[in-house]
């Protein structure tokens, strides 16, 4: 089976079902940027205008296939697969690509973040896709809007519709009586899709001026709209990177650090993101701010694999978090302990509470009634 990659209506293809990425031409083409970090397989085909941010995965089995379609963006860490032998929607969007009947496959300007996981699902047009979101065999209709952490399954969202933080929808009638989104949401979702707009076009201008070593590893951030005097990132005394670290644009990161392999921590849109000393950093774990926001971290974070944090965020110092946490447009006092799975977003945590496992933390009511380790 030939395995074939379409960018913007031109193919690539590569025998072994196997697409390498070190050809320039798949990092920027057809106003499209893919990060040579991220993993594609199978048989897809990108529209223009797309961007791709580092680590993602994309892959098709042998027998299905997968269509992104222009102006959307897919952010770090994130899976997005068509998988052989499970059940799919069937869709015809892409043409030759869709007559398969199993895909997964986006409309245009579909905005996913951070490490969010998709699987034979049809995602539509103007749609939103939150923080570590789960779909498996699910359609969003065109404008739907899923905040981070839900789990969807087997369902239809339908139009303009939202499905809460952390919600599990697996029945129709539950995905049949969410509510619709609001003007704020729409808004939201206008302002991600202008700001990764200009990353697909500045960070190809970015690989076509200063070459491959511009876009991986430790580099200063394309220069954009909002920030047109871009900064390197500033990496204290003994700080460990491990392999396809991802650091970007005025990141500090404090001395004695370790940071796991396929972390992602980008200052290219709010900055600057500031971690302390003696921080132990695990696998994929992703790092990112609004546009005029930031991340402040102090001393001793200790934090396990998978774990979203998005700025705005202030965090104290001897911060504990477990694997596939969320913490987002929160402050965070002194000796923290968020557990695995939490989700927290909105509040403020004071010194010394734990966050159990699996809790969902949106507002302050929670936050303050939460126990002190």
């Amino acid at each position: 089976m030939l395995s074939t990659l379409t960018i913007g209506g031109i193919a690539f293809s590569a025998e072994r079902e196997l697409f390498s990425l070190a050809r320039p031409t798949t990092i920027a083409v057809n106003s499209s940027f893919l990060s040579p970090l991220d993993e594609l397989f199978g048989d897809i085909a990108i529209g223009r205008g797309v961007f791709l941010s580092g680590n993602t995965v994309v892959r098709a089995d042998p027998g299905t296939s997968i269509c992104i379609e222009s102006e959307t963006n897919l952010q770090d860490n994130i899976l997005f697969l068509a998988l052989r032998n499970l059940p799919s929607p069937r869709s015809t969007r892409c043409g030759r690509l869709g007559d398969t009947g199993i895909s997964s496959s986006t409309g245009e300007k579909v905005s996913i973040a951070h490490q969010a996981k998709i699987e034979n699902s049809y995602i539509g047009n103007f749609t939103f896709i939150g923080f570590r979101a789960y779909l498996n065999n699910v359609v969003l209709e065109n404008g739907a809007f899923v905040l981070h952490g839900a789990r969807l399954t087997n369902v239809k969202i339908g139009k303009n519709r939202l499905v809460p933080i952390g919600a599990i929808i697996t029945t129709q009638a539950q995905a049949d009586a969410l509510p619709l989104k609001t003007d704020e949401n729409s808004e939201f979702q206008t302002e991600v899709l202008e700001v990764n707009k200009e990353f697909a076009e500045h960070y190809s201008e970015l690989y076509n001026n200063e070459g491959f070593d511009a876009i991986v590893g430790v580099s200063v951030a394309p220069r954009t709209s909002w920030n047109p005097k871009p900064v390197k990132p500033t990496l204290g005394k003994n700080v460990q990177i491990a392999e396809f670290v991802r650091v970007v644009g005025d990141v500090r990161i404090g001395d004695n650090s370790t940071i796991g392999q396929r972390t992602s921590i980008r200052a290219d849109e709010g900055t600057p993101i500031i971690i302390g000393d003696n921080a132990e950093i695990e696998d994929r774990v992703t790092f990112h701010a609004l546009k005029g926001t930031s991340i402040r971290i102090g001393r001793n974070l200790n934090s396990d694999d998978n774990i979203v944090f998005h700025g705005p965020l202030e965090v104290g110092d001897n911060l504990t978090i477990g694997d596939d946490a969320i913490l987002f447009r929160s402050q965070v006092g002194n000796n923290v302990t968020i557990g695995t799975q939490a989700i927290v977003v909105g509040v403020t945590l004071r010194n010394g509470v734990r966050v159990p496992d699996n809790a969902v933390i949106t507002t302050q009511q929670q936050a303050d009634a939460l126990r002190q380790a």
